[in-house]
């Protein structure tokens, strides 16, 4: 990732899972140098009721917003299983 970000000159990385790369370690890695978009879990975007989700997607806002660089979204593509209860609470919370 060093590589990219000083030879080819990225600046931002999206795809930002806990199971892969929770947004905690990337923030601490890069979160100076990129922006990094993404950090909610689909699966548990999939899975959670409304008001844990709106929990779980504040602290991801909490841990990757400070300093800049930072926006909020669905660590992968949205697919036709999320339910939209779930997806709409995601962006809510983000504008919050």
């Amino acid at each position: 990732m060093d590589d990219l970000i000083d030879g080819v000159g990225i600046d931002a990385k999206h795809s930002f899972q806990e199971g892969v790369s929770p947004i905690s370690e990337s923030k601490e890695r890069w979160g100076g140098r990129i922006a990094l978009l993404g950090g909610v879990d689909v699966n548990k975007l999939a899975s959670f009721p409304p008001q844990e989700l709106r929990r779980y997607v504040r602290r991801v806002i909490d841990t990757g917003s400070p300093g800049g660089r930072f926006a909020v979204g669905a660590g992968n593509s949205i697919p036709s299983y999320i339910p939209v209860e779930n997806y709409l609470t995601m962006l809510d919370e983000a504008l919050r």
